[in-house]
């Protein structure tokens, strides 16, 4: 397999016969059932306008957000909430 194939050895790929005999070779990756809610269209577009904002200016990242917190005089570490 040549290196631009971006397929690894043991790694998952389908094989598909085109009309004119050539062999089409593509990457699979495995995406766990309880997972596949992150690769639907909605939550795919949801990303990109989240990373959208952060680029434009209009969010903030979590280290700017502890800095933030942090100047005001607050606990600058966040623990999760817990059930």
């Amino acid at each position: 397999m040549p290196k631009e194939a971006a397929i690894g050895p043991n790694e998952p790929a389908d094989v598909e016969v085109l009309p004119d005999g050539r062999v089409m070779i593509s990457p699979l990756r495995v995406i766990r059932v309880h997972e596949e809610w992150a690769v639907t269209p909605e939550s795919i577009a949801q990303t990109d306008a989240s990373l959208a904002d952060y680029k434009a200016g209009r969010a903030i990242g979590v280290k700017a957000l502890d800095a933030r917190i942090a100047a005001k005089g607050r606990k600058k570490s966040r623990k999760p909430v817990l059930p």
